[in-house]
């Protein structure tokens, strides 16, 4: 058992598997899991850019899962950016869903506020770890 194994660090990881679990099967369910073939619109002119950055929710709510996936490492780092990857896979996959779902607008363009709500996260996160590494470089030796 590796030592920094705690109950909190199980508690974590089972709510993020929980969190995964009711975030990928919501959207089928609210169409009973009739699935058609997605017909996405892949073109990213500047009309459907425009058009999917105020979509505040997607800024939000990636934001959200960059930052609690980023916190399933123990130390943040160069692995964050498999949070950032796995935001935007995720992205992908709501995307599909909602296309195969015919709940929602399957288009490119709305991964730009995906990303960009991951990237806010990613430069918050970013700065909170360099005031606390501030901090820690200010205190006096013991």
């Amino acid at each position: 058992m590796i030592a920094s194994f705690t109950r909190f660090s199980r508690f974590r990881r089972w709510g993020y598997t929980l969190f995964m679990i009711v975030g990928v099967l919501r959207i089928p369910t609210q169409a009973h899991f009739r699935l058609y073939v997605p017909a996405c619109d892949l073109g990213l002119s500047w009309v459907n850019v425009r058009l999917s950055l105020t979509k505040v929710p997607h800024f939000a709510l990636f934001g959200v899962f960059f930052l609690l996936t980023a916190w399933q490492f123990d130390r943040p780092g160069r692995r964050t950016y498999w949070s950032l990857i796995a935001t935007l896979a995720l992205g992908v996959l709501v995307e599909l869903e909602e296309g195969a779902t015919r709940t929602g607008n399957c288009r490119l363009a709305d991964l730009v506020p995906d990303l960009g709500g991951a990237l806010i996260a990613m430069a918050l996160l970013g700065a909170v770890i360099l005031l606390r590494q501030r901090a820690v470089d200010r205190l006096p030796p013991p």
